[in-house]
């Protein structure tokens, strides 16, 4: 019974699907009567839902049985396999844009998808099925088929190499878009293909044959899209002619008539595959065969159609034509025939007898091919099998190789492999297979599929014909249609053509287009002509005009073509049509039903098949709207009503439409009650909710039923209903009613969302709805139920409102309806972040309109240079293009060839370029920089005594005569420029940064530097304020209240900042026996600060120094023997002072004291005397200074002081003149800065350089945010407003270390712990973003500025926040600094005394307490940018790729460009932040390309110059002074000169600066390890590493270089190429490098030594340093001499050791330059080896802890004898265990106390405590070891007493589960009774009641369950223990070796282990070259030994398990031992 059931209810299922799919063909048009068989039988499809899953391929099965053209595309929508959803008959331009778009897209996801997989490998923290996930979205990305994916145990890491390198490569395709015209693609592609003709005949080969262009490029062609989808296809051959056939079928033919060649389209019928195999089939056995397998893919790309008004004939087919009708003409008429045929033969030979009409398709296919032959004919199958799975493993070689290509020729790709068969008589056939990649169109160099798409997609010069389509049209129907006048008969030449060819082929044509067409195609046009005058109206008759017409068209034609394609596609009437309607919607209904009817006549259903009429549609609805008034309301009061209404108008509509001969007009009439039945309904049921106020049930009828097309305004439908479109409502209705309810008893939240998301996706069409329509139906939501919604739902509305995304929407409700508040709130984190960032970099910082030189004014920068000496001057020295101001740092900052080797200047205008360089070196002989020319030699030359003889010689009275008479001067001048001119040349020509440059630099030589400098075009005087802000100087003041005490201050201060007392030096007159600056040299040092006229390279005269101000500083160091107690400046104004009034008069007002000097001939000057007499009285003290005057009494006034200086003794003069000014300087108050001389400046109308646009406007934006800083405390600036670098950064770090080192995992298993970290990890980064978002006021702003500025407002902006923060905090430090310094000595003193000890530990506390704010109040500029970096980390951790975020890392870049340094590791927490270093070469690598670049490292002891030292090589920036400066690592960019560049093989440097090791602060054991990670990357990430040392011994750093030997030796996934060299600094001796010989030859051996050492303990072949890091002893070795000349702080740099500087830096360009060009990265490889290096780093824990290797190799030794005495303890623990298992089985221990257990294991214990006192005592290493004597003791002691807790514990449970078993065997029987009475008692209470056995066995079940629970509930729970998690533990505490988690974790826990000889065998090399091999003894040796340990293991296990012995993590020990 239940069977007929079954089947009955199958019926009516398979009914209903067939009634579906039916609707579903008529909704396109489709005769279901035909299509439904056809859909059964040729693909199976019975159901709706089975034309879901139809591929393109399936569309192509059914396309030979379409009758109609039209049903083609009807077919497609049926199927769903239209060319992307509507690319057909879009233009080219639209589909090539959108294909771009898509390759953009994939090339970004693949790019990004690719990043985050090589991230998860290289952190090693991901499971593999999240790693194969991401695996497999990255196939996906590059179009790599499923079946072609690598399989999931291949390695990826060459792979991904690959990919990362192919990508490249396809963003270069996608950016070398090239594309050419329309019609150039027709005219050009296959050669002209598409326009060539076609000779149809039974033959293949004429088909096949190439012709000649018949026709021409139609006027106005346009490609549209493709009408056809991509195809990826195999098909197989036997035989090579068969396979070539097809070949060229596809090439000439096209995809559509070559697949469908056997259904015999175009009279001819090929079946390629076999077109040989019958013949085949009767080869004897001995014969041989051919196999060939293709797989192709076809990938159309644009489409055409030729309308038939388009084909003309080209001019050479038309003439060629023309002729023959012309010998027509002329010929017989019996010869007539012969003539024609032999024409009409050549015509058709030459140009073919068709045309291809269409759809041509244009793009690529794409080939795969292996081939093989020589087999025998029953070997077929096997080979076919083989040859199948070769190709298989072909295509997915060129998949998984990803584009690397063996061997391509013009072919493709070729290679061969082997196939095998076992034949009849036992013996092997074998075969080669061939294999090859070739394509027809795209581009023709690649053999890998993704990146010939791509190349095809962006260059349509590559594409073919691929598809020429079946639609043929004849040469004579084209001379007919078109050629019409160019022929005297066109019909009989026509006829003519026909009839010959008829002839030539057999083939009987049928009059497709002929005379009757043609004449009513052109009456069509004529009456179209004039429809286009035709006024509109509601015009009757003119409609009825044209339905006679159309009748006339359908007789004359028979059938309805003409009027489709020339009258309905006609502009002019289709506008008139829609005009009609127009106008005919203003009048009253009644007075339209007849244009109505008319309108139909003319449209129904002709219009369906016009390819171009926009708004037939609209036409079309208006015909069929018939507005009636609404039907009396249906009692409809629930939507249950609603749903019955509808199944009953959807069941009346089946029964009319199925009905028997039902007539198109009845189903029509139907759907029309059926829309009005309806609409009543809802009327009436909406009316219902809304007096009941069901608002939002209200809203769920109206959501759906609009969505169908119901109109509130009207209460109808705007479109009659069929049974789709109620199906639709139906399902929505109650699914959507159902999902609501359900929601609604759980949140009313969850149902209100479900409702939005409802309103929002709800549409009955297979397309999207559009986001105005969405805004249309979310406002109308909002608004039907306003005041109803939830807080949730209101929450997102205000979201939404912010963001406009309607994506992020949907989420949203989609969060909401599932219950996951949570993940809306995240993401309005998220979003809101988002959009602060966006708003941060939208904001408009008011920019400088600063352009890339800051010239003070544009018009001075424009004007001509008006001084011709001058002028003269810069021609000389080549600077005349650099003039105003156009030198900038990048002229500094440049590695030139030149600066290989220490020349000289050959002449002037190589004089500049040699200033700077030696100004970089800081030489301060670069102030005596000649160059004097051959052609200039000087001195006048002495004439030779030959010369002479016929002169009268002198006389002795004659040698004395001529003294008063001068020489001419050209013989006694200099012909070299003077060095003063040369550096202010420079100056003149240097923008604002160079100047600031050159003057830091001068101050560093102690030089004097320009404070006043008057233009040498113009009258204006400059005051160079800025250049001389950079300029840092220390001094220490010494004050002397008493003789018995001294104090001092020591202080450091930008110098413009400094306040002091300012001495001027002018001079009146000229006096040739003193020397102004010489006075001002002696005062202030030995060294020439000012220079003068006795210095080398001086001349007479001076061009640029007339009126130039200079200004020096005084420092004092705080000693008995300083000139000056206090800081002073000393201003010295050059040339007479009468000439220069302004400088004067600035002078005397900022001056503490004038000092003139007088010569005695200009005393009589008046103008000289004005300017003694207002000195003298001023208020300022004046000291004169008379040249020509020894002894001058004392004047009497204290103020004005007199002195004579002739002839006077220089140490006399020079200690009463520093006397003098001393005392003045002491009593005066005037104090200035040069910043306070600012406005004096002003006022004298100078031009102040920090007066430009984009220095104010930095200035103003610094102190602005200097001000925010100021309003938080100093110490808790970080803390506040930089908020992301402290504790949260810290524990960040110190989680990120636990990923890899696990510290903190106890007893849990590794992947747990790791996800437990890894969860940690997140909320601390979402921690941070709550700490940085919104940004604070600083931060937003710093980042709005940088971004939104031009580059020199940036540096400008930097240079100001740097001095200002420093303000900020030096004074606080300073006091800080005092108060610990003061802490200190208290805490010593009572050290000292061992007095008032209890207050000691509070002073402690204190002194930490002060140690902690010194550091938080120690706050720079750096801290700012570090913030960036760690807001852009924190923004990565969201996963969101905004463009916004970019924008962080490109400031950092930028800032790289312009010379900056950045910080590369956190000075503070001392770790990379690798996303945000990666993300740098990322935008760098944008900016500059990825170029390569040599890395120069540099590492030392705290304090020994290292930063100095690159900054006076390179011209760098790095911070510099005495202390742990530098913290962490800073990188800075220097570019190579192109020229240098080809020589060198790179394009930058990358210096990089780091902290300086053992600082004394931080000697601890964190600080070791510190120092060693530090010293281990810094040293793996350079080429070259300078090893910086102080003084002579190289101990300190032999301990650095032999920790990271060993960490390099360790880290063998990372491959390194280091190179390193000593630098000695300090050592004076210039015989040190000679001397120190025997010492170099030490160190070599010393590091030798401790590299085997290393090499040994890790097992690698390493004999000497040499071998890990590139080092030799002799000429890497640097010896330099002190960095001063003297005492700071008034010493000049040694010249020497400027010298040296020089000299290294030619060593390290000339080693570059010797390296292998691999070592030398490229920045994306770079930004790679710091990832890959740092994560080894990481995954290191155990050697970064130990001094040296000495102390490791120690410390290993100890592990061992360690390893030995805890298993001797273990061992006889688990012995004693063992028997006293056995005592309590037995029953003869009842308890177990402690003491006696003791004394069981004392023995043991004491013997071992000896042996380990014996080991620490004589060791050799027992000095090293004795530092872990007390550790090791303790750990014993542990190991002791945990072994005895578990012991006691083991026996106690045994003893107590004893007891138990026995007190339950004594109460069995009473067990027994208690079960017999309770279920005595259930069977009373069950009586009478009739149960079935199931549920009497559920009673008994219950009552058992109750009752065992009752017995066993006194027994302790079983103890549940992790074994995996415990063997991870010991085997971490026992092995040391890197990368061990990462071992563990891959090693497959199912899988038995077997030795793998390359892996787990080291071998060694003989004489450190031949590696020995394995031989068969060995290989057997090794397997034995496995065998053996895996057998004795399994017994040791199996052992265990029959003694029943409980679980100790003893055994594991037991076993690793036994190992």
């Amino acid at each position: 019974m239940g069977s007929q059931e079954d089947i009955v209810k199958d019926d009516e299922k398979a009914n209903l699907a067939k009634k579906l799919l039916a609707e579903a063909c008529e909704k396109e048009g489709l005769d279901d009567k035909h299509w439904l068989p056809k859909l059964s039988e040729i693909l199976g499809v019975k159901s709706k839902e089975a034309l879901k899953h139809m591929q393109y391929e399936d569309y192509l099965k059914l396309e030979p049985e379409v009758r109609h053209p039209w049903e083609k595309r009807a077919l497609q929508k049926l199927l769903e396999v239209t060319v992307n959803k509507g690319d057909a008959g879009k233009t080219f331009e639209e589909v090539q844009k959108k294909h771009l778009e898509t390759a953009k897209e994939k090339q970004e996801a693949a790019k990004l998808l690719l990043k985050e997989l090589k991230e998860m490998h290289n952190s090693h923290s991901h499971s593999k099925d999240a790693i194969r996930q991401k695996e497999e979205a990255l196939w996906q990305a590059i179009e790599i088929p499923k079946e072609y994916w690598p399989p999931p145990e291949k390695s990826l890491v060459g792979l991904l190499e690959n990919i990362q390198k192919q990508l490249e490569q396809q963003e270069l395709t996608v950016s070398k878009t090239e594309n050419i015209s329309d019609m150039e693609v027709l005219r050009w592609a296959s050669g002209g293909l598409a326009l060539q003709g076609i000779y149809k005949t039974s033959s293949f080969a004429d088909v096949l044959a190439k012709r000649d262009q018949l026709i021409q490029v139609p006027d106005g062609f346009r490609l549209v899209g493709p009408e056809q989808g991509s195809l990826f296809e195999r098909k197989e051959f036997s035989s090579s002619a068969a396979e070539a056939a097809f070949t060229k079928s596809m090439e000439k033919l096209g995809f559509s008539i070559t697949v469908s060649a056997k259904a015999g389209f175009w009279g001819f019928n090929i079946d390629y595959s076999s077109s040989s195999q019958s013949k085949e089939t009767h080869q004897s056995h001995s014969e041989q065969s051919y196999i060939c397998i293709t797989k192709y893919h076809y990938m159309p790309l644009a489409s055409c159609y030729f309308q038939m008004h388009q084909l003309r004939l080209t001019d050479v087919a038309l003439r060629e034509l023309q002729d023959i009708e012309h010998l027509l003409s002329s010929t017989q008429e019996e010869d007539r025939s012969d003539m024609l045929k032999s024409r009409c033969k050549s015509f058709f030979s030459t140009f073919g007898s068709h045309v291809n009409q269409g759809p041509l398709h244009f793009g690529g296919i794409f080939w795969w091919k292996a081939s093989m032959e020589g087999f025998r004919a029953e070997q077929r199958e096997e080979m076919k099998q083989q040859a199948s799975q070769s190709l298989d493993g072909y295509v997915r070689a060129t998949f998984s190789s990803f584009g690397v290509s063996v061997g391509v020729d013009v072919e493709g790709s070729k290679y061969r492999s082997h196939a095998s068969s076992q034949g009849r008589g036992g013996r092997r056939a074998h075969t080669e297979i061939q294999h090859y990649v070739t394509n027809t169109g795209g581009p023709p160099e690649t053999n890998f599929l993704p990146q010939w798409k791509l190349g095809l997609v962006t260059n349509n010069t590559t594409w073919s014909v691929i598809d020429r389509g079946f639609q043929l049209i004849p040469v004579w129907d084209i001379i007919l249609f078109n050629h019409k006048s160019d022929f005297k008969s066109s019909c009989q030449m026509s006829s003519s053509l026909r009839a010959a060819y008829e002839a030539l082929t057999n083939h009987s044509v049928s009059i497709m287009f002929g005379e009757e067409l043609v004449s009513a195609v052109e009456e069509a046009r004529a009456f179209m002509e004039c429809v286009q005058a035709w006024e509109v109206t509601v015009d009757e008759d003119k409609l009825s005009t044209l339905i006679k017409f159309k009748q006339n068209l359908n007789e004359k034609t028979k059938n309805h073509n003409v009027w489709i394609n020339i009258c309905l596609s006609d502009k002019g009437l289709q506008e008139f049509l829609v005009n009609t309607v127009l106008f005919c919607k203003k009048s009253p209904p009644e007075n339209t039903m007849c244009i109505k009817s008319l309108l139909k006549c003319l449209l129904d259903p002709y219009v369906y098949s016009v390819k171009d009429f926009p708004r037939s549609s609209f036409i079309m609805q208006w015909i069929f709207d018939s507005k009636h008034m609404l039907p009396e309301t249906l009692s409809v009061s629930e939507l249950e009503d609603l749903t019955k209404t509808l199944l009953q108008m959807k069941e009346y509509i089946h029964e009319v439409t199925y009905a028997p001969e039902t007539a198109a007009s009845a189903i029509h009439e139907a759907k029309v009650k059926a829309t009005l039945t309806i609409s009543s309904t809802v009327y009436s049921l909406l009316q219902v909710l809304r007096g009941r106020a069901q608002k939002d049930i209200e809203l769920i009828v109206l959501l759906i039923m609009t969505s169908t097309g119901y109109q509130m305004e009207g209460n109808n439908f705007q479109c009659l209903l069929g049974c789709p479109e109620i199906n639709f409502m139906i399902n929505e209705m109650q699914e959507g009613h159902k999902e609501y309810l359900s929601l609604k008893e759980q949140d009313v939240y969850r149902a209100q969302a479900f409702l939005l998301l409802t309103g929002l996706k709800v549409t009955p069409e297979y397309k999207e709805v559009s986001p105005e329509q969405k805004n249309e139906r979310l406002i109308f939501m909002e608004d039907q139920m306003k005041n109803l919604w939830s807080t949730e739902v209101n929450t997102l509305f205000e979201k939404h409102r912010v963001l406009k995304d309607w994506e992020m929407l949907e989420k949203d409700l989609c969060s909401l309806v599932r219950g996951h508040l949570e993940d809306t709130c995240d993401d309005l984190k998220k979003h809101s972040i988002i959009k602060d960032m966006k708003d941060t970099f939208q904001r408009t910082e008011p920019s400088s309109q600063s352009k890339s030189k800051s010239d003070s004014s544009e018009t001075e920068a424009n004007q001509a240079i008006t001084n011709q000496e001058f002028l003269h001057l810069l021609k000389r020295l080549g600077l005349e293009s650099h003039y105003p101001r156009k030198m900038g740092t990048e002229h500094f900052h440049t590695i030139y060839k030149k600066s290989l080797h220490d020349s000289q200047p050959s002449n002037d205008n190589e004089l500049p370029f040699y200033f700077l360089q030696k100004l970089l070196t800081v030489d301060y002989r670069v102030r005596y920089l000649t160059c004097r020319d051959k052609s200039n030699p000087g001195l006048a030359p002495m004439p030779k005594p030959t010369e002479q003889k016929n002169e009268p010689s002198d006389s002795f009275d004659d040698f004395f005569t001529d003294l008063e008479e001068e020489a001419p001067e050209s013989a006694t001048r200099d012909g070299h420029v003077h060095p003063m001119d040369l550096q202010m040349a420079i100056f003149h020509c240097a923008d604002n940064f160079m100047r600031q440059y050159i003057s830091t630099k001068l101050a560093f030589c102690q030089f004097a530097l320009p404070l006043l400098i008057p233009n040498p075009c113009t009258s204006k005087i400059e005051f160079p304020l800025w250049s001389l802000s950079q300029i840092k100087k220390s001094w220490k003041e010494a004050e002397k209240p008493g003789k018995q005490d001294r104090t001092s201050s020591y202080k450091t201060k930008f110098i413009y900042q400094a306040e002091t007392p300012i001495v001027s030096f002018i001079q009146i007159g000229s006096s040739p026996s003193s020397s102004k600056s010489q006075i001002l040299n002696a005062l202030l040092s030995k060294h020439d600060t000012f220079f003068h006229r006795d210095c080398k390279g001086s001349t007479k005269d001076c061009l640029l120094m007339k009126g130039v101000v200079e200004i020096s500083w005084y420092c004092p160091r705080g000693s008995d023997d300083d000139s000056f107690d206090c800081c002073v400046a000393f201003c010295n104004l050059h040339g007479d002072a009468r000439d220069h009034e302004e400088q004067l008069q600035f002078l005397q007002e900022i001056s503490a004291v004038n000092v003139v000097l007088v010569a005695e001939s200009d005393q009589s000057d008046k103008k000289g005397m004005k300017i003694l007499c207002d000195l003298w009285q001023s208020q300022r003290p004046l000291v004169c200074l008379f040249t020509e005057k020894k002894n001058i009494p004392a004047g009497r006034s204290n103020q004005n002081i007199r002195i004579g200086i002739k002839n006077r003794n220089e140490a006399e003069l020079m200690g009463e003149l520093k006397k003098t000014i001393g005392e003045l300087v002491e009593g005066t108050n005037t104090l200035f800065s040069l910043d306070a001389c600012l406005d004096k400046a002003r006022k004298h109308g100078f031009l102040v350089d920090e007066d430009i646009d984009a220095c104010v406007t930095a200035k103003e934006k610094a102190k602005v945010l200097v001000k925010l800083l100021k309003e938080e405390k100093l110490f808790e600036i970080k803390s506040q407003l930089l908020p992301l670098q402290g504790k949260l950064w810290y524990m960040w770090c110190k989680k990120d270390k636990e990923l890899t080192r696990l510290q903190e995992k106890r007893n849990q298993s590794i992947e747990h712990h790791r996800s437990q970290t890894e969860l940690e990890k997140s909320a601390i980064r979402r921690k941070q973003l709550e700490q940085a978002f919104p940004l604070n006021q600083l931060m937003k702003s710093v980042l709005g500025f940088l971004q939104s500025q031009p580059a020199d407002t940036k540096k400008y902006f930097l240079h100001w926040m740097k001095v200002f923060m420093d303000d900020l905090s030096s004074d606080r430090l300073d006091e800080l600094k005092k108060e610990y310094h003061l802490l200190w000595s208290q805490i010593l003193a009572i050290t000292k005394s061992n007095d008032k000890t209890y207050l000691k530990p509070q002073l402690l506390k204190n002194i930490d307490a002060l140690s902690t704010e010194i550091n938080d109040s120690s706050i720079g500029l750096e801290h700012i940018l570090r913030e960036v970096g760690q807001i852009y980390e924190a923004l990565e951790s969201m996963n969101s790729k905004d463009e916004c975020f970019v924008k962080l890392p490109e400031i950092a870049a930028d800032l790289m460009v312009s010379g900056y340094p950045v910080e590369l590791m956190d000075g503070d927490a001392s770790y990379i932040p690798l996303r945000w270093v990666s993300a740098i070469f990322d935008r760098l690598i944008n900016k500059i390309g990825n170029k390569r670049v040599f890395v120069l490292s540099v590492l030392g002891i705290q304090s020994t110059g290292k930063s100095t030292l690159l900054n006076a090589m390179f011209g760098l920036q790095f911070n510099v002074s005495a202390g742990r400066c530098t913290r962490g690592a800073f990188m800075q960019l220097i570019k190579v000169d192109e020229k240098l560049q080809q020589d060198l093989g790179f394009s930058y440097m990358l210096v990089v600066d780091t902290e300086g090791l053992r600082a004394i602060e931080m000697a601890n054991k964190h600080s070791l390890n510190h120092d060693n990670e530090l010293a281990t990357f810094v040293i793996g990430i350079g080429n070259m590493t300078l090893i910086n040392i102080f003084g002579e011994n190289p101990s300190e750093m032999q301990d650095v270089l032999q920790i990271a030997v060993q960490a390099f030796l360790r880290m063998k996934q990372v491959k390194l190429s280091p190179s390193c060299l000593f630098v000695h600094q300090n050592v004076g001796d210039i015989t040190a490098k000679e001397q120190n010989m025997e010492a170099r030859r030490c160190l070599q051996e010393k590091l030798d030594e401790m590299t085997v050492t290393a090499a040994q303990q890790e097992f690698c072949d390493a004999y000497c340093f040499s071998d890990v890091i590139h080092f030799d002893a002799n000429t890497h070795i640097h010896y330099f001499s002190h960095l001063w000349e003297g005492n700071p702080p008034m010493a000049p740099p040694n010249p020497t050791y400027s010298q040296n500087i020089q000299e290294l830096k030619s060593k390290i360009l000339q080693a570059a330059k010797k390296g292998s060009p691999g070592s030398i990265l490229r920045l994306s490889s770079l930004k790679v080896r710091i990832s890959d290096l740092w994560n080894a780093l990481l995954n290191e824990n155990f050697i970064f802890s130990f001094k040296n290797s000495v102390e490791i190799a120690a410390y290993k030794k100890l592990e061992t004898a360690f390893g030995q005495w805890s298993w001797r303890m273990r061992s006889h623990v688990l012995d004693l265990q063992m028997k006293l298992d056995n005592q309590v089985r037995n029953g003869d221990m009842q308890e177990i106390p402690r003491e006696s257990l003791e004394n069981l294991v004392q023995k043991t214990s004491d013997d071992i405590m000896k042996d380990m006192e014996k080991y620490f005592t004589e060791e050799k290493d027992h000095e090293i070891l004795v530092q872990w004597r007390v550790g090791t003791e303790l750990e014993l002691k542990e190991l002791k007493e945990s072994l005895l807790r578990e012991t006691r514990k083991k026996c106690e449970n045994l003893i107590e589960l004893k007891k138990k078993q026995c007190k339950l065997d004594e109460r069995k029987s009473e067990y027994e009774s208690e079960l017999l009475k309770r279920s005595r008692e259930m069977a009373l209470s069950l009586k009478g009641q009739k149960l079935t056995e199931s549920e009497l066995r559920d009673n008994f079940v219950r009552l058992w369950n109750s009752w065992a629970a009752e017995v066993s509930s006194a027994a302790p729970p079983p103890v549940e223990v992790d074994i995996d998690g415990e063997i991870e533990n010991v085997l971490l505490d026992h092995f040391k070796e890197p990368n061990l988690l990462a071992r563990i974790g891959e090693f497959p826990k199912t899988k038995v282990f077997s030795a793998d000889l390359e892996k787990h065998i080291a071998k060694k090399k003989h004489w450190h070259f031949f590696v020995q091999n394995f031989d068969h003894a060995d290989v057997s040796n090794i397997q034995h030994i496995t065998d053996n340990i895996i057998m004795r293991v399994m017994q040791n296990i199996g052992k265990k398990e029959q003694e029943k012995r409980d679980y100790s993590q003893s055994f594991i020990h037991e076993i690793l031992n036994e190992v």
